[in-house]
C-alpha cells in the first residue's frame, strides 16, 4: 500500500511527464520540418541567422547536425513516454489501464488525433494505436536521409556527427523496434479475444 504522499508523488509524476512528452513531439516536428527546408534548400551557400544572439551559423554545419539531432528527439520522446508510462502503472496499479485516459491532463496533439470513445469504432481504434511508432518511423527515415547527404558531403564535423548519429540512432532504432513488436502483438490478441 503506497502512502498518500507517494500517491502525490507519482500523480505529479505523471503531470510533469505527461508536459514532456507533448512538447518533445512537437518539438521533433519542428526539427523535422526545419532540416527537411534546409536540406531542400543549398545549404552550402547559406548562413542561419540566431535571432537575438545575432548568431550567423553555416547552413551546411548546422544540416550535418540533423540527423543525429532527430534521432536524439526521438529517443528523448521514447524517455518521455516510458517514464509516463511508468508513473502512470505506479499511481493506478493494477487499474492503470481503465484510469489512463482520466490522468491524461496534458494529451498532446497525436493523442487528439487519434482519440476515439469507447464506443467508436474498433478498426479505427487499431489503426490509431500504430500513430506513434508510425510518427517516430518517419522522423527516423528523415534522420537516414540527412546522414546520407553527410556521408556524401564534406560538411565540417561528419566523422564527429556520423559517430553520434550512429550511437543514438541505434538506441532509438532498438526502442523503435520494440514498440512496433508490442504494438503488433497487441493487435494480434485484440483480434483473438473478438
Amino acid at each position: 500500500m503506497k502512502s498518500e504522499t507517494e500517491h502525490e508523488q507519482w500523480l505529479r509524476r505523471l503531470d510533469a511527464t505527461g508536459r514532456a512528452q507533448a512538447r518533445y513531439l512537437w518539438i521533433l516536428l519542428l526539427a523535422c520540418l526545419f532540416f527537411f527546408s534546409l536540406r531542400q534548400s543549398e545549404a552550402s551557400s547559406q548562413q542561419i541567422s540566431v535571432p537575438v544572439l545575432d548568431l550567423k551559423l553555416n547552413a551546411a554545419a548546422v544540416l550535418a547536425s540533423g540527423g543525429t539531432i532527430i534521432a536524439f528527439i526521438v529517443v528523448a520522446s521514447f524517455g518521455a513516454i516510458s517514464a509516463w508510462s511508468r508513473a502512470l502503472q505506479q499511481y493506478g496499479g493494477d487499474d492503470w489501464r481503465q484510469i489512463a485516459e482520466r490522468l491524461d491532463i496534458h494529451p498532446n496533439a497525436l493523442d487528439l488525433a487519434i482519440y476515439s470513445r469507447p464506443e467508436s469504432s474498433k478498426a479505427f481504434a487499431r489503426i490509431g494505436y500504430f500513430v506513434y511508432p508510425l510518427y517516430l518511423t518517419v522522423a527516423l527515415v528523415e534522420s537516414v536521409w540527412l546522414q546520407w547527404w553527410l556521408w556524401n558531403s564534406a560538411a565540417l564535423g561528419k566523422i564527429f556527427f556520423s559517430i553520434a548519429w550512429l550511437l543514438i540512432w541505434s538506441r532509438a532504432v532498438f526502442l523503435l523496434v520494440q514498440v512496433w513488436l508490442q504494438r503488433i502483438s497487441r493487435l494480434k490478441a485484440s483480434f483473438h479475444a473478438g
